[in-house]
């Protein structure tokens, strides 16, 4: 928890940093995160945000593996995939307003909605593997979780059809602001059961053992 903090501070100040530098240029309401790359600093403090969120999902997940509340290739390979996700969004910058799509702005866009895409599937595989809670964070991490997929995918639903034919979501800069916080607040959640919950024990939850074969006992033949 102490770990997220800090980081999470760290990124929320990049973004809070940013907010400043565009002050007057970008609409907050309006204009998405990524119009702050057109202000000088801008787009560094985009980079700075995404790769600090993109340590703090790798280091959350690897302490849920060595907690036993990960198992398997799942959890870990959909943080790789955010953690990547949210370096490229900082790389790849979008493209200024009534500009034609460009490669860079393709990977920017589909960057930063598979790292929301792939949040729900980590807290899901955590969240399953809790044994006897000791809280309410799993909990709260289930109905966070069932409520950031949701949203997901409503906010894809809408928002895809949309983008095809230039047009655009209102506020869709308030939305994608309260999604950056949201997510923050995701790995808190995530960070917060990997430090007080213990694992599934139980037999039904761990990976059946094949038993070797063990060969019957045969009579020694004894040479005269």
């Amino acid at each position: 928890m102490r770990t997220v903090g800090w980081f999470g501070a760290v990124a929320l100040g990049a973004m809070v940093a940013a907010h400043v530098l565009g002050a007057g240029v970008v609409d907050p309401v309006v204009d998405p995160v990524s119009f702050y790359a057109f202000v000088s600093g801008g787009g560094e403090a985009i980079l700075l945000g995404g790769t600090v969120l993109a340590l703090v999902g790798l280091v959350v997940v690897a302490r849920a593996y060595r907690s036993g509340l990960a198992v398997g290739p799942l959890p870990g390979a959909a943080m790789v995939v955010f953690a990547v996700a949210m370096v490229l969004v900082g790389v790849f910058p979008t493209d200024p307003p009534g500009v034609e799509t460009t490669l860079s702005a393709a990977v920017h866009r589909t960057s930063a909605a598979a790292a929301f895409v792939v949040l729900p599937v980590v807290g899901h595989c955590v969240a399953r593997q809790v044994g006897a809670p000791r809280s309410a964070a799993p909990r709260r991490l289930q109905r966070a979780t069932t409520a950031l997929a949701m949203l997901v995918a409503t906010f894809l639903a809408v928002h895809l059809p949309l983008a095809a034919v230039g047009s655009g979501i209102v506020a869709f800069g308030l939305l994608e602001r309260v999604g950056f916080v949201l997510m923050i607040g995701y790995l808190f959640l995530l960070a917060d059961i990997v430090d007080r919950e213990p694992p599934d024990t139980s037999d039904a939850a761990l990976p059946t053992a094949v038993a070797a074969p063990v060969s019957e006992p045969r009579p020694v033949d004894l040479v005269a």
